[in-house]
C-alpha cells in the first residue's frame, strides 16, 4: 500500500521544466502588457494578444516581419535601424518612441527589450514589453503627451534635440561664436537596469536627468537621445579651460552616490566632447563625433572624459 503524502510534502513538490514552460507561455499570452519576441536578426517570432490589440493587427500578419510599427511615428527614418543595431550590440534597449497602429494613429510608447542568451552565451532571441504612455499619463494625471519631450526624464527627446541643435548652430554661425556638444553614456547600464525588473534602470535615468537640470541653467540644451544616452549643448564658452570646468562639474555631480535601495548607490558615465565646427559643421556630424568620443572613453575603461577635438586643434 502506497504511503500517503503529507500536506507539507504536497505543497513542497518541485516544479518541473514542462510546468515552468507552460506557466511562462500562459503569462506571456495573457499579460496585460503588450509583448513580442524577436529572433536573432530582429524578426518577430511571437506576439501576445495585448500587442495585437494595441496596434490593431492579427498575429499571423506579424510573424516573420520586423517591428517597424514601434517606430512608425518617428520623424527620423533611421530610428528602427538604430534600435536594432543598439539592441544587438548591447543586449538591451529602453526608451520612449512614437509608434503607429494599423489605422495610422500615432501611439506614444514606453518600450523595454532584453536579450535571451543560449548555453554558449549567444543572444538568440529578444523579448520586448510595450506600454502605451497615454494610459500611463492618464493614471498619474500628468499633462497631455508632448511629442518633443521624453516622458520618463522630462528632457527633450532625440527629434526635438536635433531641431534645437540646428537652431543653435545657425545662431553661433551668425554670432561667430562657438558651440560644444557633450555626449553622456552611462557605463555598464544594462547590468544595472535589469535589477529589480528594470525599475532600477528608470530610476537611474530620471536621477541623472534631475542632476543635469540641477547644475545647468536654462541656457543649456539638455536631451535624452535614447536608452542611456544624453546630450548637452554648451554655447558662448570660448576657452578650453572653461569647457573643461563645466565638464568636470557635470562629471563630479553625476558620479556622486545617491540612494536607490540596497541594489546600488552609484553610477559612472563616459563623456564625449565635440566642438563646432572643428568636430563637424552639421548636426548629425557633430553628434556622431561626440558619440565617437564617448565610445573612446568607454574603451579606455569608462568613468572619464574624452575630447574628439579641442579648441587648440583649430589654431
Amino acid at each position: 500500500m502506497a504511503k500517503k503524502q503529507s500536506e507539507t510534502e504536497i505543497y513542497n513538490l518541485p516544479i518541473t521544466q514542462k510546468e515552468l514552460s507552460s506557466f511562462s507561455t500562459t503569462l506571456f499570452e495573457f499579460s496585460s502588457d503588450a509583448m513580442l519576441i524577436l529572433d536573432a536578426v530582429g524578426k518577430i517570432v511571437s506576439v501576445n494578444t495585448s500587442l495585437c490589440n494595441l496596434i490593431g493587427e492579427e498575429k499571423k500578419s506579424l510573424f516573420g516581419k520586423i517591428p517597424e510599427f514601434l517606430f512608425g511615428g518617428q520623424e527620423d527614418v533611421s530610428s528602427y535601424k538604430n534600435f536594432i543595431r543598439d539592441l544587438i550590440t548591447n543586449g538591451y534597449w529602453a526608451g520612449q518612441v512614437l509608434g503607429r497602429n494599423k489605422s495610422g494613429q500615432i501611439i506614444p510608447l514606453e518600450i523595454h527589450f532584453s536579450a535571451i542568451y543560449n548555453d554558449i552565451g549567444e543572444a538568440n532571441h529578444y523579448v520586448g514589453i510595450c506600454s502605451s504612455i497615454y494610459s500611463y499619463m492618464s493614471k498619474i494625471n500628468e499633462l497631455p503627451f508632448d511629442p518633443n519631450i521624453d516622458p520618463l526624464t522630462k528632457l527633450l527627446n532625440a527629434t526635438a534635440f536635433i531641431h534645437r541643435l540646428e537652431h543653435n548652430i545657425h545662431k553661433v554661425e551668425k554670432d561667430m561664436s562657438v558651440l560644444s556638444l557633450l555626449y553622456i553614456d552611462i557605463d555598464n547600464f544594462h547590468n544595472l537596469a535589469v535589477k529589480d525588473n528594470y525599475h532600477a534602470g528608470d530610476v537611474i535615468l530620471k536621477n541623472l536627468a534631475n542632476k543635469l537640470k540641477s547644475i545647468l541653467d536654462e541656457s543649456y540644451t539638455i536631451a535624452r537621445l535614447k536608452s542611456d544616452k544624453f546630450c548637452i549643448v554648451i554655447q558662448d564658452v570660448y576657452t578650453q579651460e572653461s569647457i573643461q570646468e563645466i565638464v568636470e562639474k557635470i562629471f563630479t555631480e553625476i558620479s556622486k552616490p545617491y540612494s536607490l535601495h540596497s541594489l546600488m548607490d552609484k553610477i559612472f558615465v563616459s563623456i564625449g566632447v565635440a566642438i563646432y565646427p572643428i568636430s563637424g559643421d552639421k548636426p548629425q556630424d557633430l553628434l556622431a563625433s561626440a558619440a565617437d568620443a564617448a565610445q573612446k572613453a568607454k574603451l579606455k575603461g569608462g568613468n572619464q572624459i574624452y575630447y574628439h577635438k579641442k579648441l587648440s586643434d583649430a589654431v
